[in-house]
């Protein structure tokens, strides 16, 4: 990859792991120097982001990471949701023995995670969760779909990351996980549509409810 395309993926993780969380000021001098770069592939990595909505161009501000209040993070998942459940009717009909094998392959892995508490193994998870969720869906074959999906689960990514990281719970979406893999495999597609809506509703209600505790223990919001 070229530099510009490295800075780009270090600092969507950066943003996705909440090194930089949402609302913050990007500046770009010291988003710069953290990441070990000069200023001038960041400015080309940052309009993508943009392009993706994970950060916000502010006049006179520069750059933020987006921020969404609750009532866009219920939209955002409802407009996922519609993204998912057509990209499952068409993988499980299309989906192949390797298919098959990966999202095991995959699921397996995560499966060891789920305890473990580290800044480093939380994020690992995270990251097989996504490919999990590709490697569900991309036997669809509908690419964009998938892209819109992706920019989507950008922008909502952060705030679930953040809740995990607060209660530590991954127990709930690892069983839900298993379901989603098994019924996969039966190919059974409107229990595997039906799960994919109950998944990514179940997520939303988590995060929703999360974010209320979190404002209702937060002395600034008093």
């Amino acid at each position: 990859m070229s530099l510009p395309e490295i800075v780009y993926h270090e600092l969507r993780n950066a943003i996705l792991n909440g090194i930089f969380t949402p609302g913050q000021v990007l500046r770009q001098e010291e988003v710069a120097q953290r990441l070990g770069v000069s200023r001038s592939p960041l400015r080309e990595a940052l309009p993508k982001l943009e392009a993706e909505g994970m950060v916000v161009l502010q006049p006179r501000r520069g750059y933020t990471v987006a921020a969404l209040d609750p009532e866009e993070i219920e939209e955002a998942f409802d407009l996922r949701c519609l993204l998912e459940t057509e990209l499952a009717r068409h993988s499980i009909a299309r989906r192949t023995e390797g298919d098959i094998a990966r999202v095991y392959g995959i699921i397996s892995e995560m499966a060891g995670l789920t305890t473990k508490t580290s800044d480093a193994d939380v994020a690992h998870w995270f990251e097989l969760n996504q490919k999990f969720h590709n490697a569900l869906l991309m036997p669809a074959g509908r690419p964009h779909h998938m892209r819109a999906l992706k920019n989507l689960r950008g922008v909502i990514e952060p705030y679930i990351r953040t809740e995990v990281r607060l209660t530590g719970d991954m127990l709930q979406a690892q069983q839900e996980h298993s379901q989603l893999a098994q019924t996969f495999v039966n190919g059974d597609v409107e229990a595997f549509v039906d799960l994919t809506r109950a998944h990514s509703q179940g997520t939303r209600n988590r995060l929703l409810q999360g974010l209320t505790r979190n404002e209702a223990h937060d002395p600034q919001s008093e």
